[in-house]
C-alpha cells in the first residue's frame, strides 16, 4: 500500500474512532448537540463515499420529518443519529410512512455515529440499512487515492480536538453566531437606508451567509472566493452587464485547482452555493459554454448576496477576501 495513503487511512481510522467515543460519553451525559451538527459534518464524506448527492433535508424544510438528508436522483435518505434501539427504528419508519416519503426516497438509512451496537430491525415495506462509522469507514477504504486524501484532509480541519483548541470538538464555525456592528454601508450601498423591512432582510441574509461561510473548510471557502473574485458579472442578451450574476468558465477553474477541486465543487454545489449553466453565450451568436455560477439568495428579493459584495468592494479583493474567508462582515458597516 502507498504509504500516504497507508497514513490516510489510520488518521481517518482514528478519527472515526474518537469522534464516536465522544459521542458516546457526550450523549450519556445528556449533551446532545453534536447530534444535529453531525448531520452537515458527514454530507460530503457521504457523498463521496457512497457515490451521492445528499442535500441537508432542513435546509428545504424546517424540521424536516424522520431523515436528515436526502438525495432525490438515487432516492436514497439517511438519518444520522446516535440511537440504534429498535424503538428509535420503529419510530423514524413510522414518521417515514406517516409522511409518505416513500413518495420521493425507495432507500432509508440510518447512519449511527456513537459507538452502540447496531439495530438489526428490518422492514418489509421500506428498503432499511443500519450502518455505523465502521462501515462508513471500510467504503472510504476502497476510494481513489484522491478521495481518500480530499476526506482526510476536510476531516482533519473539521474534527478538532476540544481539550486542544476550543469548546467543541467539531470546528468554531459549527458553534458560532454571527455578531457585527450594523452593516451601515452595505445598506446604503443597496439603497436600503428608508426600507426597515428589506433592511432586516438583508440583516438575516448577512447571519445566514456567515453561518454557512464558517462552516465550510478553509480549502471550500478559498475555491469560493477565487470564483466570487475571479468571476465576471454575466452580460444580457443585450450585451450589458448583469450585476446580479457572476459567471466563470469551469475550464479555468479546472486548471486552477485540478482534480482535488472537483470534490470541492461537488460539496459547494450540493449546498446550493454554487451552480453550473451549460448554454451561457458571452458573445450572443450560439456559442455556448460551460459555466459556474456563485449563488446566494435568501430573504431579501432578488438579490444574489455573492453579487451584491463583488459590487461593494469594487476590485477591492483583499476585502472580499476578509469577508469570505475570515467570515469577517465589519468591513460592510
Amino acid at each position: 500500500m502507498d504509504i500516504r495513503r497507508e497514513n490516510a487511512l489510520k488518521a481517518l481510522a482514528e478519527r472515526f474512532a474518537t469522534f464516536s467515543n465522544v459521542v458516546t460519553i457526550q450523549n450519556k451525559a445528556g449533551f446532545n448537540d453534536i447530534n444535529k451538527s453531525a448531520e452537515r459534518l458527514f454530507i460530503d464524506v457521504l457523498n463521496i463515499a457512497y457515490n451521492l448527492r445528499l442535500r441537508d433535508m432542513n435546509a428545504i424544510q424546517d424540521n424536516y420529518p424522520a431523515i436528515d438528508l436526502g438525495d432525490y436522483a438515487s432516492r436514497t435518505c439517511i438519518q444520522v443519529t446516535s440511537e440504534s434501539t429498535n424503538q428509535k427504528f420503529r419510530n423514524t419508519v413510522a414518521k417515514f410512512k406517516e409522511k409518505q416519503l416513500d413518495r420521493d426516497f425507495d432507500k432509508l438509512i440510518f447512519l449511527i455515529i456513537s459507538n452502540k451496537d447496531l439495530c438489526s430491525l428490518t422492514d418489509r415495506d421500506i428498503n432499511t440499512r443500519v450502518i455505523n462509522l465502521n462501515d462508513l469507514y471500510k467504503a472510504i477504504s476502497v476510494l481513489h487515492d484522491r478521495d481518500i486524501f480530499y476526506i482526510e484532509s476536510y476531516l482533519a480541519e473539521n474534527l478538532v480536538s476540544r481539550v486542544e483548541q476550543s469548546d467543541s470538538i467539531l470546528p468554531s464555525g459549527l458553534m458560532a453566531t454571527y455578531s457585527a456592528p450594523t452593516p451601515d454601508a452595505f445598506i446604503s450601498f443597496l439603497g436600503l437606508e428608508d426600507e426597515p423591512e428589506c433592511r432586516e432582510q438583508l440583516l438575516n441574509d448577512l447571519k445566514s451567509l456567515a453561518q454557512i461561510l464558517s462552516n465550510l473548510t478553509k480549502h471550500q471557502r478559498e475555491y469560493l472566493f477565487y470564483v466570487v473574485g475571479q468571476g465576471q458579472f454575466a452580460r444580457n442578451l443585450y450585451g450589458s452587464l448583469d450585476e446580479n450574476n457572476i459567471v466563470m468558465p469551469t475550464s479555468q477553474v479546472d486548471q486552477a485547482f485540478g482534480d482535488y477541486g472537483y470534490q470541492i465543487f461537488q460539496v459547494l454545489k450540493a449546498q446550493d452555493l454554487l451552480f453550473v449553466n451549460d448554454e451561457y453565450d458571452p458573445h450572443g451568436d450560439d456559442r455556448y459554454i460551460r459555466v459556474l455560477e456563485p449563488y446566494f439568495r435568501g430573504e431579501l428579493d432578488d438579490t444574489n448576496l455573492f453579487c451584491a459584495l463583488k459590487s461593494f468592494c469594487n476590485g477591492d479583493n483583499n476585502k472580499l477576501r476578509r469577508i469570505i474567508l475570515d467570515c469577517d462582515f465589519s468591513h460592510l458597516q
